[in-house]
C-alpha cells in the first residue's frame, strides 16, 4: 500500500512539472494546456479557465500514472536504474497514448498514428522527462536499506 502512495506522490510531482513545462514551452503562456482537455472531448470557451483546467488535469493524470507506476513496482525496493528505465517506459507510453493517439483522434486525423516532426519534437522529450522525473521521485521516496559503513 505504501508503494501506491509513493507512486501517487511521485506522479503528482511529475505531473506538476509536466504542467509547468507545458505552460512555458510555447510563445504564448499556456497555449497548449487546452489541448489536454481536448484529449477527453472537453471544450471550455473561456481561455483562462481552459488553461487552468488543462493545468489541473495534467497534474491529476500524472497522479493516476504514478498510481499505476507504484502498483507495478509491488512491495519491493527497486534500484535507481530500474526506476529510471520503468519511468522512461511510462513516459513513452504517456507519449503514445496522450500525445499521439488521443490528439490525432480528437483532431480527426486520417490515422491515429499520423505524426508531424514539429509536434514530435515539442512533445516527446517533455514526456520522456515526465517519466524520468516520475521514476527518480519514486526512487527517492522509497526506504533504502541501510548500507554497511566500511
Amino acid at each position: 500500500m505504501t508503494n501506491i502512495r509513493k507512486g501517487l506522490l511521485a506522479g503528482l510531482l511529475a505531473g506538476l512539472l509536466l504542467a509547468m513545462l507545458n505552460f512555458v514551452t510555447d510563445g504564448t503562456p499556456g497555449r497548449t494546456l487546452p489541448d489536454v482537455l481536448h484529449w477527453f472531448g472537453i471544450t471550455i470557451a473561456d481561455p483562462t479557465v481552459s488553461r487552468f483546467s488543462g493545468f489541473i488535469l495534467l497534474i491529476v493524470l500524472g497522479g493516476i500514472s504514478g498510481l499505476i507506476f507504484g502498483a507495478l513496482q509491488r512491495e519491493r525496493v527497486i534500484t535507481i536504474s530500474r526506476a529510471l528505465l520503468a519511468g522512461l517506459a511510462l513516459g513513452i507510453v504517456w507519449w503514445l497514448v496522450f500525445s499521439l493517439v488521443l490528439t490525432n483522434i480528437m483532431n480527426h486525423a486520417s490515422s491515429p498514428f499520423s505524426l508531424q516532426f514539429g509536434s514530435f519534437l515539442s512533445t516527446f522529450p517533455i514526456d520522456l522527462l515526465f517519466g524520468l522525473v516520475l521514476g527518480a521521485s519514486y526512487y527517492q521516496l522509497q526506504e533504502h536499506p541501510a548500507t554497511a559503513k566500511v
